[in-house]
Parts: structure tokens; C-alpha cells; sequence
């Protein structure tokens, strides 16, 4: 389901309000469910620095998508451009060129751990010569999961006002990113309440991924407004074969893709 951006305060709770009023000048992570508002709240940080003259802000995430999606949020304000948000591998090529005058960019689509391993070293080769030890005005980073914190503490060093935020949940990459928060001594916010899953999808993915005993699962924080996107439903349909099984999929495929025409449908598999 495609969702509008939140930009004013009263479309927050308490907790996502308490983190926009941090001061400018601080050095912090956000954490939280899928649906939390982190993006959201990071772009709106980015903004307000922006829109009180500090314009050198850079934004960064991990894949493609991920930037168009966080450009689609800018808003017209023109405080911050879509050249301001970039991936972290576009960033750092950029970066090396600029300060090394070597290209050292990945070749095609392949990001290996060989050529992150590179990478690396270049950014440190990089940041050992750049001209002024901050680079920018701020750095905001989200999902940051899914970069290593090597990685990130080579990013975070060039401005004194950064923010990252992620979920460890949600990694795909197997990186340890959100770890840079404790060694730099970011000061550390977490969100409870999401409001994207739906109660019962929150309740199966519960059950997939039970909460750590004595804390709550999503379906406790659970915040979904049925009323404004609709019902949210999670059938079981067994079948006595595989081919039954997909034969039902497609049937129920087809009434989802007349139905969020305009969407992304997503199907999941417990192996490739």
C-alpha cells in the first residue's frame, strides 16, 4: 500500500514529536519497527536543518529504490535537492574521485563483499587527505542496517551532526551497522508503535518471529487504521498439493492485482 508522508505535527504521536524536537546540534540513532515512521521522521530532521541554513546535508541509504522513495518525500520546499540523496555506493565513488582523482566506482551492479572490502579502503585512503576534517552539514542515513560500521564510521566522521536509523529486523545484507551507534556514542531514540501492518499480518509475523520473552510483539504496537486503508486479513488455505497451492495463489493474485492496481503485490516463499 502506497502512504502519504507525514508533515505536520499533528499527524505524529508523542514519540515520534519527542524526536523532531531534538536540538540541531546532536548525533543520534532512531530505531523501530517496519512502518515506525523512521524515514519519515529522518527526512523531516533533514529538512529543518535545511530549512535553518544547513544546506550542505546529505542523505544517504542503500539501494536505488530506497532513494527514489525518500525523493518522492522532499516535498517543494526546496530545501534539499534530489542530488542530496544518494546511495551509499554512489556516494562513496563520488567521494573518491573528488578527493583521490581515482574512480573507483563498482563495476555494473555487483557490490561483493570484495569490492566493499575495496571500497573501504579507498574511503580511509580518502578521508586521510580530504581538505577539511567536516565535510558536510549534517549526514542522515537510513537503513542502516544494511552497511557495515566501517562503513558508516567513515561517512559519520565528516560532519558533527548526524543521524542514522534502521531496524536489525529488517536487514537483508547481514552488515552490522546500527552496532556504530554504541562506538561513536550516538544518542539513542526507539519507537514502539507502527501503523503500516495490518493487526492480524502483525499476529502471523508474531507467530513467524516471536517478540523476545517479556517484551511485545507487532501486533501489541500495532496502530493500523482500518478505517482509513481498509481491513486487514491473513488466511491460511491448505491444499493436498503443491500445484493446488499455486493454483490458489494465482486465484487470489489476480483479485489483489485488480484491486491495488496502482501497487506492488508481494509474494513470499520460505526458500528461493
Amino acid at each position: 500500500m502506497k502512504s502519504s508522508w507525514w508533515r505536520k505535527k499533528n499527524e505524529l504521536v508523542p514519540e515520534q514529536i519527542d524526536f523532531i524536537n531534538l536540538p540541531p546540534q546532536g548525533r543520534y540513532s532512531l530505531v523501530g519497527p517496519p512502518g515506525s515512521g523512521k524515514t519519515n521522521l529522518l527526512l523531516l530532521r533533514a529538512q529543518f536543518l535545511a530549512g535553518n541554513g544547513e544546506r550542505n546535508v546529505l542523505i544517504v541509504t542503500f539501494t536505488n529504490s530506497l532513494c527514489d522513495f525518500i525523493r518522492s518525500g522532499i516535498g517543494k520546499s526546496g530545501h534539499i535537492s534530489a542530488d542530496q540523496v544518494m546511495t551509499f555506493h554512489s556516494w562513496a565513488g563520488n567521494y573518491i574521485i573528488d578527493q583521490l582523482g581515482v574512480s573507483k566506482k563498482p563495476k555494473g551492479s555487483a557490490f561483493d563483499d570484495a569490492t566493499r572490502t575495496e571500497i573501504l579502503a579507498k574511503l580511509k585512503e580518502a578521508n586521510s587527505t580530504r581538505p577539511s576534517e567536516k565535510m558536510y552539514s549534517a549526514v542522515f542515513v537510513d537503513e542502516a542496517q544494511d552497511l557495515s560500521a566501517d562503513e558508516l564510521e567513515q561517512l559519520l566522521c565528516l560532519s558533527d551532526k548526524i543521524c542514522i536509523c534502521g531496524d536489525d529486523k529488517q536487514g537483508i545484507y547481514y552488515q552490522d551497522g546500527l552496532s556504530v551507534a554504541e562506538k561513536l556514542k550516538l544518542e539513542k531514540h526507539e519507537l514502539t508503535s507502527h501503523f503500516r501492518i495490518g493487526q492480524r499480518i502483525a499476529e502471523v509475523a508474531d507467530r513467524l518471529v516471536p517478540p523476545p520473552e517479556g517484551t511485545a510483539g507487532l501486533a501489541a504496537r500495532a496502530n493500523y487504521n482500518e478505517k482509513l486503508h481498509g481491513k486487514s486479513t491473513a488466511e491460511l488455505h491448505s491444499k493436498d498439493s503443491r500445484d493446488e497451492q499455486f493454483a490458489k495463489m494465482v486465484e487470489l493474485i489476480r483479485v489483489q492485482l485488480v484491486a491495488f492496481n496502482d501497487d506492488n503485490i508481494g509474494v513470499f516463499a520460505g526458500t528461493n
